[in-house]
C-alpha cells in the first residue's frame, strides 16, 4: 500500500497549529510533503513558466493540476481532515463539507514583481499555502502578514466593505509603508518547501513581498469555505483578490 501524500496529523499537532494561528498568524506543519513529490512538481512548475516565456503564471482550480501532487492533495482524505480540524477549532463550529478553492502562483520576470505588496483579504476562512520552489538567494517573495485583524463578517456586505476599503491606491500605501520600514514590521514567514503553512486568510490582511526577476517563487493555495458562498450580492460583485 502506498504512503498517503500527507501524513495524518495528531490532534496535538493540529491543536498546536490552529494555537499558533491565533497566536502568530500562521501555523507550520513541517516536514510533511515528500522530496519525491516535490521534485516532480518543480518541474511541472518550471516547464510551466518556461511555456510562459519565463513570466508570472496563474492556474485556478483543479483541472489545470489534476495529475500532480496537488491534485492529489486536493482529494487526500489525510489533508482534508487537517484542514477541517484547524477550522474546527478556530471557528468552534463543525468543519462544513466543503471543496477546495484552488490556486498554483508563480512569480518570475517582470511581471511577476507587479504582484509585490498587494495587501489583501481572502474570501475564505482557512488558507493553507504549499511552498513548492522559493528562491535562497536575493529577494525571495516572503509572505508578509498583519495577522487577524478582523472577525468573520456577519454579511457579505460588511465583508465588502472591508475589501473596498483595503483595496484603494491610498489604503495600500500605509501597509506597504509599514512593510519596507526598518522600524516597524509585519510579521515575516519565510517559507520552506516540504512544510504547509496554515493562516486564517479570511481575517489577516496579507501580501508578498518582491521576487528577483530571474528567480522563480512557486506556491499552492488550497482555500477552504467562504463564508459569503450563497450571498446574492456577491454573484454579482465578486472578484477574486491576488493570492499569497
Amino acid at each position: 500500500m502506498s504512503e498517503p501524500v500527507f501524513p495524518a496529523l495528531s490532534d496535538d499537532c493540529l491543536a498546536r497549529i490552529a494555537g499558533d494561528m491565533d497566536r502568530q498568524g500562521f501555523g507550520v506543519a513541517v516536514d510533511c510533503i515528500s522530496v519525491d513529490h516535490l521534485a516532480s512538481l518543480r518541474l511541472f512548475v518550471e516547464r510551466k513558466v518556461a511555456d510562459a516565456g519565463g513570466e508570472y503564471i496563474a492556474l485556478t482550480g483543479l483541472d489545470g493540476v489534476r495529475d500532480t501532487l496537488l491534485g492529489m492533495l486536493a482529494s487526500s482524505p489525510e489533508f482534508m481532515q487537517a484542514v477541517r480540524a484547524i477550522y474546527r477549532k478556530g471557528v468552534g463550529e463543525p468543519a462544513p463539507d466543503k471543496p477546495f478553492y484552488q490556486v498554483l502562483r508563480c512569480l518570475s520576470g517582470r511581471i511577476g514583481e507587479r504582484y509585490a505588496y498587494l495587501f489583501h483579504y481572502d474570501s475564505y476562512v482557512v488558507t493553507a499555502l504549499v511552498p513548492i520552489i522559493m528562491p535562497s538567494t536575493g529577494r525571495a517573495g516572503d509572505l508578509i502578514m498583519f495577522p487577524n485583524t478582523r472577525t468573520i463578517r456577519k454579511t457579505y456586505l460588511r465583508n465588502l466593505v472591508d475589501k473596498v476599503l483595503l483595496d484603494n491606491i491610498l489604503t495600500q500605501m500605509a501597509p506597504k509603508r509599514i512593510a519596507t520600514s526598518r522600524t516597524r514590521r509585519p510579521t515575516l514567514v519565510r517559507m520552506r518547501p516540504g512544510n504547509v503553512y496554515f493562516f486564517w486568510g479570511y481575517r489577516s490582511v496579507h501580501a508578498n513581498e518582491p521576487c528577483d526577476h530571474d528567480q522563480i517563487r512557486a506556491t499552492a493555495l488550497f482555500h477552504y469555505v467562504n463564508p459569503h458562498a450563497g450571498s446574492r450580492i456577491r454573484r454579482v460583485t465578486t472578484r477574486e483578490a491576488p493570492a499569497a
